[in-house]
C-alpha cells in the first residue's frame, strides 16, 4: 500500500466520522427542538409528599446515580462531566421543574440520554422532587402554614 493510498483512507474515515458527528450534531438539535414542547409544564403537577420523593430517589439510583454519582455532585466520574445536580447555577438546560422534567425525558445535549423509554412521566415529576430535595434550601420542597407541602416556583 501507498503513501498516498493510505493517506487517502486516512482522510476517508475523518471525513465519514465528521459527517457522522454533524448528523448526530442534527438529531440532538432535533431533540433539543421536540424537548422544549411548551406543553411540558413548568411547574411539577404532582404534588409534592416524601413518599413522591422517595420514590424519585428510588429512580435516581437506578438511573442516575452512575452518571451523577450517588450524592447529585458528579465527583465519582472522571470519563466525561457529568452536571452536579445539587448546584442549579452549573445547570445547562434550565432550572425550572419544567426543564428538568424536559432535559430527563428526552435528555440534554450531546452527553445527557434521554429516559422516555425507562420512566413515565409520573416517574420524571417524582425524580424532579427528589432532585429539589438535594438541591439548595430555597429550591427545596417547602411545607405551606397549612401544613401542605409544596414545591416554591422558581
Amino acid at each position: 500500500m501507498t503513501v498516498a493510498t493510505s493517506a487517502l483512507r486516512v482522510a476517508t474515515f475523518l471525513s465519514l466520522g465528521l459527517a457522522a458527528a454533524a448528523a448526530g450534531q442534527t438529531e440532538a438539535s432535533a431533540g433539543a427542538d421536540q424537548a422544549r414542547d411548551p406543553a411540558v409544564a413548568a411547574v411539577n403537577p404532582t404534588p409534592y409528599t416524601p413518599a413522591a420523593e422517595k420514590r424519585g430517589r428510588t429512580h435516581y439510583l437506578r438511573h442516575c446515580q452512575i452518571c451523577h454519582g450517588f450524592d447529585g455532585r458528579a465527583l465519582e466520574n472522571i470519563d466525561f462531566e457529568a452536571t452536579d445536580l445539587t448546584d442549579p447555577e452549573r445547570w445547562r438546560f434550565g432550572t425550572s421543574d419544567g426543564d428538568l422534567f424536559r432535559s430527563t425525558k428526552f435528555g440534554a445535549g450531546l452527553d445527557m440520554p434521554p429516559f422516555e423509554a425507562d420512566l413515565d412521566d409520573e416517574e420524571i415529576w417524582d425524580l424532579v422532587h427528589y432532585l429539589r430535595s438535594i438541591g439548595p434550601k430555597e429550591l427545596r420542597p417547602k411545607t405551606s402554614t397549612e401544613g401542605t407541602p409544596h414545591i416554591q416556583e422558581n
